[in-house]
């Protein structure tokens, strides 16, 4: 079973969760926790240690605002059987950006203020309950591209990344266009090169013609989605060389998602038309990936839907491992059936089968699409 659950924005600016669960290719709503605020956004879905299921996500909690006093808490619930439990919040103060977690916790950059200087960024790590084990106030973080046990990777105001160590508090630059964590595999990617890190082995692979590229873990070796304007591919990587499946036409600008259920890719991607106002078309594509004693030939469903309102700062996957590192029972992206929107905060999670999120073509996208969420959650108001 796949669980989906995303921001949809209407035309008045309203923002809301909605959910999915697929069964294969066959779609059903999801239950929701019971939300109770003026506005809700980006939800993270987030397998446990424990194996239970958390959704965690943006709210604004009832009152009136603008910029300078706009406040955005980090809630979470948790699912018992069909049925999500109360509604709690991680945070009491301030203004949540973005946040990641990788099943033992919850990793958060927040400004005490909004101010959207991003001169206050603080990075904490959090229990499952909101208790905080670590704090670093570390200026100009934008977002969380990836976290693992106890490491986190960062993307700044200026389009750089760093890997920071919670205990430490030590920074370490990455030179890449992309870079962040799937699973406990540390990836980035420059200057046409994508470099997996996997304890103490590292791993280059050669994608000359392409600007972005990150890898998926598979019991057959590794999945890697590489991207550049106008062209989206799917390559397995079996140990010694890369193995093409499968060519998309894009957009110019796309944020492609993606994670591996029995041996099927589900790949999906936001291709953004109009950077300005965040609106886009959402693709969702279910790939058989093929054995490598039997390459038989692939078939491939897409769904798609256009947006019909301004993109807001929330687009997640998330899987939760079970038995071996490549077989799922959950994940969450930002595929749809029906008019949405979601943008691209953060995502990770236990398995390794997971793609992290903040893989935006651009800096300069990932700050309208912030300022564009925080205009629009400020607009809705409860009766």
């Amino acid at each position: 079973m796949i669980y989906i659950y995303y921001t949809e924005l209407k035309l008045n600016g309203t923002a809301f969760i909605r959910g999915l669960v697929f069964n294969v290719t066959s779609a059903a709503n999801a239950t929701l926790p019971n939300f109770d605020d003026l506005a809700e956004a980006s939800p993270l879905l987030v397998k446990l240690s424990n194996g239970s299921l958390m959704m965690v996500w943006d709210g604004v909690p009832i009152g009136h605002y603008n910029l300078s006093n706009l406040t955005v808490l980090l809630q979470a619930s948790v699912l018992h059987g069909n049925t999500w439990g109360p509604v709690v919040n991680l945070t009491k103060s301030g203004d949540t950006m973005s946040y990641a977690s990788d099943g033992k916790y919850i990793y958060l950059v927040y400004e005490p203020k909004l101010s959207l200087t991003y001169n206050n960024t603080v990075l904490e790590e959090l229990t499952p309950t909101g208790a905080v084990v670590e704090a670093l106030r570390i200026p100009l973080v934008l977002g969380i591209t990836g976290a693992w046990n106890g490491s986190v990777v960062v993307q700044f105001l200026n389009g750089t990344y760093a890997l920071v160590n919670m205990n430490t508090g030590a920074v370490e630059p990455i030179y890449a266009s992309i870079a962040g964590y799937s699973s406990d595999l540390l990836y980035y990617f420059y200057n046409g090169k994508l470099t997996v890190v996997n304890g103490t082995q590292r791993l280059t692979i050669s994608l000359p013609i392409y600007a972005y590229a990150s890898p998926v873990a598979w019991s057959h070796g590794l999945v890697i989605i590489a991207w550049r304007p106008g062209l989206l591919s799917v390559f397995n990587w079996n140990g010694t060389a890369l193995q093409p499946i499968r060519n998309y036409t894009t957009a110019f600008t796309i944020v492609p998602r993606a994670t591996i259920i029995d041996n099927t890719l589900y790949l999906a991607w936001l291709a953004l038309e109009n950077i300005t106002n965040g609106h886009g078309t959402i693709y969702m594509a279910i790939q058989p990936l093929p054995h490598p004693s039997n390459q038989s030939t692939t078939t491939t469903t897409t769904t798609n839907t256009t947006t019909t309102s301004s993109a807001s700062t929330s687009t997640s996957i998330s899987t939760g491992a079970t038995t071996t590192a490549t077989t799922t029972t959950s994940s969450s992206t930002s595929s749809v059936t029906k008019p949405t929107t979601s943008s691209m905060t953060n995502s990770a999670n236990p398995s390794q089968s997971a793609l992290p999120t903040w893989a935006a073509a651009a800096v300069a996208v990932i700050v309208v699409l912030v300022l564009i969420a925080a205009l629009l959650m400020i607009k809705r108001r409860k009766p």
